[in-house]
């Protein structure tokens, strides 16, 4: 079964493309479906979609979210894969108030908070930040996992500055020796 087809838009740059963590965090998820599966799971940064897609097939209620001009892209890789995208693509920018978010999209806080490869732009950390902060405080029992690649010593700075606000664990996997999968949990 296809699950995944992909159609770029030149405009969407690095968003159209399938990065390694997002595969890698797809197949992790797959080897433990139990994570994720009858759960409310927020994708942040979704890109093409290929994450939320598989999430979604292993049995995940998961909403996909990115910038309003690049989850487009994702619309119609769910589109494809038969999958709602009026229900599971929602725009969402980093920082934005997310009662507002919540409520516009008739959502419930999630259980699970994903993203692949999201820290890498200096630039938006701060954002990020925010935006987990605030998930934090919708669902402080929510789980995080990331999968990254670590290019710079910024991302470094980014996960020790986390590390403030939640525990953090590197989980271990069989998948890419270059690709970090990382669970986040709440302190308070």
């Amino acid at each position: 079964k296809q699950w995944y087809q992909r159609r770029v838009r030149a405009s969407t740059g690095v968003a159209g493309c399938v990065w390694r963590s997002s595969v890698v965090l797809s197949e992790f998820f797959c080897g433990y479906p139990l994570l994720i599966r009858n759960r409310k799971v927020l994708e942040l940064g979704a890109g093409t979609g290929l994450l939320g897609i598989i999430c979604h097939k292993i049995g995940a209620d998961v909403v996909s979210t990115d910038h309003a001009d690049v989850i487009l892209n994702a619309e119609k890789n769910f589109e494809l894969n038969q999958i709602n995208p009026n229900v599971h693509c929602k725009a969402l920018n980093w920082g934005s108030d997310l009662k507002i978010f919540f409520e516009a999209n008739k959502l419930q806080p999630p259980d699970v908070i994903i993203g692949a490869d999201i820290i890498y732009i200096k630039e938006t950390f701060h954002l990020l930040m925010k935006t987990l902060l605030d998930l934090k405080d919708t669902n402080p029992n929510a789980r995080v996992y990331l999968a990254c690649q670590i290019r710079y010593e910024k991302d470094n700075l980014f996960l020790h500055k986390i590390k403030e606000h939640f525990f953090m664990e590197t989980v271990s996997h069989k998948y890419d020796d270059s690709i970090r999968i990382i669970c986040l949990f709440s302190k308070a």
